[in-house]
């Protein structure tokens, strides 16, 4: 004997045939999908994406944080660096000012030292030509003294020439 459905087959009649067991089995596949989505592939999912997040994830918030750390050492580093530079460029403009200071008032010394030379010359001029005239009347005066002691008369100081 033949099997029935080479039988069917050779009858004419079609091995797929729509009957009510393929909308019962289409509708069970269907609840069946349904059921499972709902009960086991979504609570899995759930599962799998809190792992992904606490591990991978937090991996990535790790990178990220860490990204963040960096952009703010770098930002930091920055502000510290102008900061440096500004307080550099004001030390050295104040530098410079006091130099410049220091310079006005070397000068200044310089200019009331040159004075102070110039009034003390002339003051020692003026002291050496009193010193000169005071010498010279004395010097007359000795001179006129050991001419009266040699002459054994009395000479007048203004008769002498030195």
């Amino acid at each position: 004997m033949s099997p029935p459905n080479v039988v069917l087959a050779a009858a004419g009649d079609s091995i797929l045939t729509i009957d009510a067991s393929f909308f019962f089995v289409f509708i069970s596949v269907i609840c069946l999908i349904f059921i499972l989505n709902r009960t086991l592939f979504r609570p899995i999912k759930r599962v799998l994406e809190e792992r992904e997040r606490l591990g991978i994830g937090r991996s990535k918030e790790a990178k990220m944080m860490l990204g963040q750390v960096d952009e703010r050492a770098r930002s930091y580093e920055a502000k510290i660096r102008a900061a440096r530079a500004a307080a550099y460029q004001r030390v050295e403009a104040r530098r410079r000012e006091l130099k410049a200071n220091r310079q006005q008032l070397v000068a200044e010394a310089k200019k009331q030292a040159e004075a102070q030379i110039a009034a003390a010359r002339e003051d020692v001029s003026r002291q050496a030509d009193a010193a000169r005239a005071t010498l010279e009347a004395d010097a007359k005066g000795l001179a006129a003294g050991i001419s009266s002691q040699i002459l054994n008369r009395p000479v007048a100081p203004d008769r002498v020439e030195a």
